[in-house]
């Protein structure tokens, strides 16, 4: 209880969170609280642990919230449900995703967040937030399927994007990993997938290099790209599949200024849960394993939360001391005093502030 009184002021980042998606694709209503989506879906995995009302009473000051395609048709097969959330061309993509900026907009429009563009826009909203706890969104679009070309960007920079990751599974762009195998998938961007990033670099666009094979990695930053994160990864060396990152990656992140949020699925924290899901997971054990990892190689400085809570998990694939998104905080219990803060909220948003503009 102390330590939660002593972080009540401190607008926590994440910087991977699904809300749009969430509700566009899963019919999933985050204007109601966790318990009562809970009790509506009434299901035994995966249950809910987002909802906006949760993001304020966690003191999620910032989310980075994703824009997606959905889900390409020759990846997920003809037993995918729902049907609605699937894509079969790179236009009916890019309708999905602007549905879901639509609603991110919407929520402005009722008070409910705030859409963050700027270094202004940030410092603004921080200073709001101290009275009213509304989360402010950093829009990240999630595999780059929805723009269908590259002079389309300017458009989406207009509607307020502001980070791309050019992958999840494949896209026209390049390789991605998706949730990741143990094999590593070869290949890196398509000739495409370098021009778009070259006019990413252009407008002021940040790269996430999570979901992308580490050829395409090395690919972008041999291009030299200014602003580079991991909005959500854990590292590779503890859970071996291609879908977190090599020391080498991590290394070359911090020194270009970069974070790595580290991601909460239990799966992603200690891979012997997925072969048995009686293991128990904690924050304490396995992310905290995660977390000095990661600061061995980049320092502390580097580290922070990319939880993908519901990102297609829940509350029964998560550590045992969260319950929901508001149990955030408990992450600054497994590092050092010194660095909590840091890990908890301000390394994103000084990154947040180095890379984005200054004004909208």
């Amino acid at each position: 209880m102390k330590e939660r009184v002593s972080l009540n002021n401190l607008p926590i980042v994440d910087s991977h969170l699904d809300l749009a998606e969430n509700m566009t694709l899963f019919g999933r209503d985050l204007t109601l609280s966790v318990t009562e989506i809970r009790m509506v879906e009434k299901r035994t995995t995966r249950q809910a642990t987002v909802s906006l009302s949760e993001l304020e009473r966690g003191n999620i000051g910032v989310a980075f919230a994703t824009v997606t395609a959905g889900f390409l048709a020759a990846d997920v097969g003809a037993n995918f449900e729902p049907r609605s959330a699937i894509y079969h061309t790179p236009e009916e993509a890019e309708a999905q995703a602007f549905t879901q900026i639509t609603l991110y907009e919407h929520w402005e429009k009722q008070g409910r967040i705030r859409i963050l563009k700027s270094v202004y826009d940030l410092d603004h909203h921080l200073q709001l937030w101290q009275d009213d706890r509304k989360p402010g969104l950093v829009l990240l679009m999630e595999g780059g399927d929805p723009i269908v070309s590259v002079g389309d960007l300017s458009r989406w920079w207009q509607h307020g994007l502001r980070i791309i990751g050019l992958t999840f599974g494949d896209t026209r762009y390049g390789i991605g990993v998706a949730g990741g195998r143990p094999t590593f998938k070869q290949g890196g961007l398509t000739a495409e997938g370098v021009d778009l990033l070259r006019h990413m670099a252009e407008l002021g666009f940040i790269w996430d290099i999570s979901h992308l094979t580490e050829e395409g990695i090395w690919q972008g930053l041999d291009l030299k790209f200014p602003h580079v994160c991991a909005s959500h990864a854990n590292a590779q060396a503890l859970t071996p599949t291609d879908r977190h990152l090599s020391d080498d990656v991590i290394r070359a992140i911090a020194g270009r200024g970069g974070v790595m949020g580290l991601t909460l699925y239990s799966g992603f924290l200690a891979p012997c849960w997925k072969h048995d899901p009686s293991i128990s997971v904690t924050l304490d054990e396995h992310l905290r394993r995660h977390a000095i990892y990661v600061a061995s190689l980049s320092s502390w400085n580097h580290v922070g939360i990319g939880s993908d809570l519901d990102g297609g998990f829940g509350l029964e694939e998560s550590p045992s001391e969260i319950e929901s998104v508001a149990d955030l905080y408990k992450v600054g219990a497994v590092v050092p005093t010194e660095v909590r803060e840091a890990v908890l909220s301000t390394n994103w948003l000084n990154f947040l502030r180095s890379s984005l503009p200054q004004t909208s």
